[in-house]
């Protein structure tokens, strides 16, 4: 198998080699003619393995969003054989030049990871209907072949928020978050909730700090909570996040993190993580439809259900947590999964 990694955008912007699709045609009987006896009936063409590309919006070393979808794409070139090739740090304005090298190319699904992949990709997918579009972080589609695929970070804010409030001792608790999209927004509404779950009477602070890279923004807002006396913190703010994290260590304050397990960051203090891992969801995706599995043009949300929210173990902090916080966050999860929650 040929492996394609595009790490660099000039790389895959400098890419002309066109790659042949499909394969040879065999030789058929004839329509309306019934083979003889015996004759050797000729086998179906094989179909050619899908081809799977990735475009990312921060670099795959941020210990969160773009480290998930990459993960994802690893597991579908590692697990189902196929080809994969990614571009990092991708501009807004080098998108359609992107997308356009990829579908040029042959790969049959492209995968914007981030709903500002969204519009970029509507303009121009019809000068392309053999690709399947994908776009995550999004409800957005369009005919015949964008769909998109969205996790259910409200839940994933909800369990940040209500294991925070369990948790508290100061009764302050505080969440930074990074730009002011709808995936980000929808975590803070969930956090809130969660919080207001638990008890009306608790403080909660939330900041977007309106960047998803500005590691030394996220930490100065974390500084900020923790000296007001927030006593445990929790983020969504992808690599930015990192310093929200060195904050919590540096001023010794329990930090809940995000998308995948932030444990080895900081295992001090990162007590849990409200996970919203969507490479499984990416994974899954792509598995259906190299089972046979329909493309359907439609927004696909996976939440705890699918195995895509939930909440990382303690670690560290087994014995810290008590058993009565354990058994409440069960039993949230399960309220969550069927819906008993209702969303404010």
């Amino acid at each position: 198998m040929r492996k394609s990694k595009v790490v660099v955008l000039f790389l895959i912007l400098a890419m002309t080699v066109m790659f042949p699709l499909g394969c040879a045609q065999q030789a058929e009987t004839p329509a309306g003619e019934t083979p003889e006896p015996g004759a050797e009936v000729p086998e179906e063409p094989a179909q050619e393995p899908l081809r799977v590309a990735l475009m990312l919006s921060g670099p795959i070393s941020d210990q969160g969003w773009n480290a998930t979808a990459y993960n994802g794409l690893m597991r579908i070139e590692e697990e189902l054989g196929l080809e994969v090739a990614f571009v990092e740090q991708l501009d807004l304005s080098d998108i359609p030049e992107v997308v356009r090298n990829f579908a040029t190319q042959g790969f049959d699904i492209i995968i914007g990871h981030g709903f500002q992949f969204g519009d970029p990709i509507v303009a121009i997918h019809q000068e392309f209907p053999d690709v399947k579009f994908v776009v995550t972080s999004s409800t957005i589609t369009a005919e015949p072949n964008v769909s998109s695929l969205n996790n259910d970070n409200w839940q994933q804010g909800f369990l940040a928020g209500s294991f925070s409030a369990l948790m508290t001792e100061t009764g302050k608790v505080g969440a930074v978050a990074g730009l002011e999209i709808p995936s980000i927004t929808a975590y803070v509404e969930g956090y809130e909730a969660g919080v207001r779950y638990i008890s009306e009477d608790i403080e909660y602070n939330t900041v977007f700090t309106g960047d998803f890279y500005d590691a030394v923004r996220a930490k100065e807002s974390a500084v900020a909570m923790i000296n007001a006396g927030v006593d445990i913190i929790a983020h969504d703010a992808d690599a930015a996040g990192l310093g929200v994290i060195e904050a919590a260590r540096e001023m010794n304050v329990p930090v809940i993190g995000a998308i995948i397990d932030q444990y080895q960051a900081a295992p001090e203090v990162v007590i849990t993580s409200a996970l919203s891992n969507l490479s499984d969801g990416i994974f899954a995706f792509v598995k259906g439809l190299t089972e046979g599995e329909e493309f359907h043009v439609e927004p696909y949300v996976m939440g705890i259900n699918e195995g895509v929210v939930g909440l990382a173990p303690y670690h560290d902090f087994e014995d810290r947590v008590p058993e009565e916080v354990k058994t409440r966050m069960a039993e949230i999860l399960d309220l969550l999964a069927s819906e008993s929650i209702p969303r404010s």
